[in-house]
Formats: C-alpha cells, sequence, structure tokens
C-alpha cells in the first residue's frame, strides 16, 4: 500500500482543479510578501474618507458631500470592515469604530489611521486579486478544456499592468475581479437557461435562485464602479444570439423575459444598497451617477505623445495606443489570434463555450469601443480599462492551447512550449527590475520606458514618494524640512518622525527657512519646479528618473 501512494498522489495531483490551486498558490506565495514594498496612491486618501463620509450619511442623515457619492464604495467598505475588525482584536471592546473625532482632530492621529487602513487595503486588493487568476483559469478551462485551465491563471501574471496594480490600486483590480467572475457565471447561467431539462421559468426552482443570486453579484459589480451595469445588456445579448441560433418558442422567451426581469430588480435593489446616497431616490441617483462619470469633470491635464492635454480634449487614439504600448506583444497576437480562432470554430463549440466567448469578447471590445465612439474623458493611461486584461489574458491563452493542440509531433510542441517560455521569463525580467512599480511598463516595441519618458505618463500614481522619503530619512539632516511636490500623504506616511514633512506651495516658499529638500513626482511638470536647487537622489527604473529630490541651500 505504501508503494503505491506516489502514484496515486501523483494522478491526483494531475487533476485539472489541483493544478489550478497550484498555481494560485504559487502565485499567492508569491505575492503576499511584495504587498508590503509599495507605496501610497494619490487616491487612498480620498477613497478612506468615502466610507467615513458615507457613515455619517447613514447615522447622522446628512447629505453626503462633494463628488464622493458617485464612486463604488463596496471594496473601500469591505477594506473598512477588515480593518475596523483588526482594530477591535487590538483594542478590545472599548473601542468605538465611529468615533473619528480623533482622527478628524489631529493631523498625526489621522496619518496613523490611515496608513492602517491603507495596510489592510493593500492586502485585501491582492487577496481579491487572486480571485481573478482562478476567474481566468475557469474561461480557459471552459474553452480548451480543464487540464489546460491553469495556464490561464499563469498567462495573466504576465501582464505587468495588472499585476503591479493587483497590490495597491483601490478601485481597478476589485472591479476587473467581479467583472471576469460575472464573465465566467453569467456563461454558465446563459448555458443552464439554454440546455437544462429543468424548468426555466420563475417560480420555486433552481431557475429563480441563479437569477437572483446572479443579480446579487451584477449589483456587487456595480457597486465598485457604476458601469459594470452593461453587464445587463450583456448577458440578454448572449442569450438572444444562442436562443435565436438554436430556435425556440414564443414561451421560453416568455419565460426567459421573466427571470431577466428578476435579475434585474435584483441587481437594482444590491445597486441601490451599495450606494447610501441612491436611498432616498434611487433611480435618480443612478442617472446622476452615469451623467456625472460619463462626462468626467475634472479638470486635469495628461501628458500625450509629448503634449499636455485635457482630458475631455484627448485623440480618439488615447486608449488604442496606451493598450498597444503597455500589453506585452506576443499578448496582442495571441488576442487577435484566439479572436479569430473562435469565430471560425463557432460552429464547433459547445453552447457554454459560445456563451462564454461572447460574454469575454463583451468584456474586452464593448467599453472600451464605446468610449472610443462617445470621446470619453480618460486619464491615467489605461487603468480604467484594467478589466479588459483578464479577457485578454484568457483569449491569448486560448490561442496559444489550440494551436499547441492542433501540432502533430513531439518536437514542435517542445519548441512551442520554449517559445512561450522564453518571452514568459523576458517579461518576468522586465517586472522584476521595475519592482514595486510594475504598472509603469512599456513594452519593447514600443521602445520600453525609456523612450515613454517625456511621452507619456509613467509614475502617474505617487508611488516612488515613498522610495524617495526612505531616501531622505537615511541622508537628510534630522529636524530639516522636507517639501514634497506631489501628494503629501503619499511621503508623509513614511517620513522620519525627526523630519518636518509639507507640501510643497510656491507662495509660501518664502517663509520656508533654508536649506530643505524638496521631494517632487514625475507628474504636472513637479519636478520642474525650484530649478535652483541641484537634484541630489533620483528613483530610478530601467534608467529612468521617476520621484527625485533635490537639496535648496
Amino acid at each position: 500500500m505504501l508503494k503505491s501512494l506516489p502514484s496515486t498522489f501523483g494522478s491526483t495531483f494531475r487533476t485539472a482543479y489541483l493544478k489550478v490551486v497550484a498555481v494560485i498558490l504559487v502565485i499567492a506565495m508569491i505575492g503576499f510578501p511584495l504587498v508590503s514594498h509599495y507605496g501610497i496612491t494619490v487616491d487612498e486618501g480620498t477613497e478612506v474618507a468615502m466610507v467615513r463620509r458615507n457613515i455619517e450619511f447613514i447615522v447622522k442623515g446628512t447629505p453626503i458631500p462633494g463628488d464622493l457619492k458617485y464612486f463604488g464604495p463596496v471594496f473601500n467598505v469591505a477594506s473598512e470592515i477588515m480593518f475596523q475588525a483588526q482594530q477591535y482584536l487590538t483594542k478590545g471592546r472599548s473601542y468605538n469604530p465611529l468615533d473619528y473625532g480623533a482622527e478628524l482632530n489631529d493631523r498625526q492621529t489621522r496619518v496613523q489611521a490611515l496608513a492602517g487602513r491603507v495596510k489592510v487595503k493593500h492586502y485585501m486588493t491582492f487577496l481579491v486579486s487572486l480571485i481573478t487568476y482562478a476567474a481566468v483559469a475557469g474561461i480557459v478551462g471552459t474553452l480548451c478544456g480543464a487540464d489546460y485551465a491553469w495556464f490561464g491563471a499563469l498567462t495573466l501574471v504576465f501582464f505587468p499592468t495588472f499585476w503591479g496594480h493587483s497590490f495597491f490600486n483601490p478601485k481597478d483590480p476589485p472591479f476587473a475581479t467581479i467583472f471576469t467572475l460575472t464573465t465566467l457565471l453569467g456563461a454558465y447561467l446563459v448555458n443552464y437557461y439554454l440546455e437544462s431539462d429543468e424548468p426555466i421559468k420563475v417560480g420555486k426552482n433552481r431557475a429563480t435562485f441563479y437569477a437572483v443570486l446572479f443579480g446579487i453579484l451584477v449589483g456587487l459589480l456595480t457597486g465598485i464602479r457604476i458601469g459594470g451595469f452593461l453587464f445587463l445588456f450583456f448577458i440578454l445579448a448572449t442569450y438572444l444570439i444562442l436562443r435565436l441560433g438554436k430556435g425556440g418558442s414564443r414561451r421560453d422567451f416568455f419565460n426567459f423575459a421573466g427571470l431577466y426581469l428578476l435579475l434585474c430588480v435584483t441587481w437594482f435593489a444590491t445597486n441601490t444598497i451599495c450606494y447610501p446616497a441612491f436611498w432616498s431616490n434611487p433611480i435618480a441617483g443612478f442617472l446622476e451617477t452615469i451623467d456625472y462619470l460619463s462626462g468626467h469633470r475634472l479638470q486635469i491635464v495628461v501628458l500625450f505623445d509629448s503634449k499636455f492635454i485635457p482630458i475631455q480634449n484627448l485623440p480618439w487614439n488615447y486608449l488604442p495606443t496606451w493598450m498597444f504600448m503597455t500589453i506585452p506583444l506576443i499578448f496582442q497576437i495571441g488576442f487577435v489570434v484566439g479572436t479569430s480562432l473562435i469565430v471560425a470554430k463557432y460552429s464547433k463549440l459547445s453552447t457554454l463555450q459560445r456563451a462564454c466567448a461572447i460574454l469575454v469578447l463583451f468584456q474586452v471590445l464593448f467599453l472600451p469601443l464605446v468610449a472610443i465612439v462617445k470621446h470619453s474623458p480618460m486619464y491615467d493611461g489605461m487603468r480604467h480599462f484594467l478589466f479588459t486584461l483578464p479577457g485578454i489574458a484568457a483569449i491569448s491563452a486560448t490561442a496559444f492551447i489550440w494551436i499547441y493542440q492542433k501540432l502533430s509531433k513531439k518536437s514542435f510542441k517542445i519548441i512551442a512550449a520554449s517559445f512561450i517560455t522564453v518571452v514568459f521569463v523576458a517579461i518576468a525580467f522586465d517586472m522584476i527590475a521595475l519592482h514595486p512599480y510594475q504598472y509603469i511598463y512599456f513594452n519593447r516595441i514600443s521602445g520600453g520606458l525609456k523612450q515613454a519618458q517625456g511621452q507619456y505618463e509613467t509614475e502617474y500614481w505617487g508611488l516612488s514618494l515613498r522610495e524617495g522619503m526612505e531616501w531622505l530619512n537615511k541622508n537628510a539632516t534630522p529636524g530639516s524640512t522636507v517639501l514634497v511636490g506631489g501628494f503629501l500623504y503619499s511621503a508623509e506616511l513614511f517620513a522620519d518622525p525627526n523630519l518636518k514633512v509639507i507640501g510643497y506651495e510656491p507662495e509660501k516658499l518664502a517663509g520656508v527657512p533654508r536649506p530643505f529638500h524638496y521631494l517632487a513626482w514625475p507628474r504636472w511638470d513637479a519636478q520642474e519646479q525650484l530649478p535652483e536647487c541641484p537634484v541630489v537622489h533620483q528613483v530610478i527604473r530601467q534608467g529612468v528618473p521617476l520621484s527625485i529630490v533635490k537639496r535648496c541651500d
């Protein structure tokens, strides 16, 4: 019996699900120790404040000030709950999670509270991102067979933009996660409604139960970013395309219409719960949010093709250019080939595979095309379209697998596998060289990060202010002043207590005693300020300076 254990274990481990679990565990083992390496983004203070303001609205019945009411709070609330649970376990029953008084009245307390919340939020962001790898594995397993699902999860790892954002970005990775999961489960829902022998109508049955569950899932998706409501149309279009292809009676359409209406009602209820600002008038609140976010009234400019352009006046090719420059070429080719193969093989695909392929293509193509056609304002490269990357990874992986399966000779398969390995290793070296700023990756065909310098936004999140601040902790004279050209807390949270860290304000510069240091991020000409002061340190990746430190004597 003991002799049979290795054989039995090997056979069990080779099963598809354990392969996927093994890949995701390896990703987790690599990723979790790296979470603490990342700095703090310009948005994180706002994201934390959003939760407090929503709580104020609920407890006191006061309106949420500013435009924060338009941004989905689901992930922020989940992170706040985890932070508060941690505080409760640490401080005991006397801890009051609604007591924000000390934080609001004392800057040092507020900074410490923000640092604690950000730490929890970063771990939560990476934890949630792991679900995306599993969802991509599920899509690839659906299209190619369960034995190949693990390769889908592995492929997404080598998208530097997604990997980098998955450690700190408080909005886009969670949205990408739920979007991809919704795509996968939506395919199974459509397949169930089309292929099941059970009653497909509203009633005490599984069809109704699944409609409610899926409505809740789409509600959580829009609870992170309101644009996710379009998935309601994706699921309807996918069902109609496949139902018309299979044929069906008027009763089939009527029964599905009832389930779809229930799904939409469930979505609307969940979405309303997620937005406290909607509670008094859910329909008006939803429409107002759509109008606000589609217009992006922020008055900011972005660096694109060496010119600073207001986000409302960007050329149509802004998003396509960013996708071309920041997605590794192998995956751009893989996506085009994979889409072509899906079209060519469509008649041979099962209903489930067709539903999955259609929904993935909706996820990848629909919203970017709408943004381009509508000339929607955009900024921060393609980060608002980060949700397209899991779908691109899934279709690319599918293309590689289908081609691999078609190779008849073992030697050809070895060559193909070796080629993919070499390309993945090359991308991995770039990711290591950029760490912890993988999100500023530019592919080699675009000239890489060096070519992008001065032409396009690079380190727009301000993460490198942490590294600049840590250099100052070691090299600045205790008690000296540091002016920050960028978001203050991105540097302040990592500052030595012996340093005086304040925001750079030109009109108040005369009152700052010299010598002092100036720490600046590479955005909006911040590094061009104080030209008389020499640069004494630079945070550099791939030969490109990110944040810099000047000394003004």
